[in-house]
């Protein structure tokens, strides 16, 4: 895994052609179970790139990480250096908000910091 900064990201095309906002935490995990070529839109739910937001007690501050998606299986790619640590504690401490295993998915707020600096 490798730190580098949203700016580096945009200038990704490929990151940015597959980057799915709508895949969170919640949606990477939700089981699946492929028994067939007829069923191969369950690996195409959450196939691409996908940021969440890192966080468990004992770390020092929330992170946003990039993950890539590929026939089911992910990797965390990298720690995004440059975001605004309020935005991060906000998606962490959003009312209602559920994290699976240390892993946040985006606020509102946050999406739209990201939106804004990829172009």
């Amino acid at each position: 895994m490798i730190d580098i900064t949203i700016s580096r990201l945009r200038k990704n095309r490929v990151f940015r052609d597959n980057l799915r906002l709508d895949v969170t935490p919640e949606v990477l995990f939700k089981p699946r179970f492929v028994h067939s070529e007829n069923q191969a839109d369950l690996i195409k739910e959450t196939q691409g790139f996908s940021f969440y937001v890192e966080y468990m007690e004992g770390l020092p501050k929330p992170a946003l990480m990039a993950m890539k998606t590929y026939c089911l299986r992910s990797k965390t790619l990298a720690r995004i250096t440059d975001v605004p640590e309020g935005l991060l504690w906000e998606a962490v401490r959003d009312r209602g908000v559920k994290d699976i295993s240390g892993m946040y998915p985006l606020n509102r707020a946050l999406e739209d910091w990201i939106k804004a600096q990829l172009g």
